[in-house]
């Protein structure tokens, strides 16, 4: 019985500080991310590197 409190806590502790983030972001605040290419550091948006995979394809690889 006394998990079942502890996990009723932690779900409520959880619950608490999701609500607070909810709270103090901005609505006008887009969620997003910019991820780069490990080998050339061009911006790719988590799509595959178009420079590097090009030339991968010149080696025949």
């Amino acid at each position: 019985m006394a998990l079942a409190y502890i996990g009723i806590a932690i779900g409520v502790l959880i619950v608490t500080i999701l609500i607070v983030k909810i709270v103090k972001t901005s609505p006008r605040e887009v969620a997003g991310i910019d991820v780069y290419c490990k080998k050339c550091g061009l911006e790719t948006r988590g799509l595959n590197c178009p420079k590097c995979e090009k030339e991968s394809k010149s080696f025949g690889v």
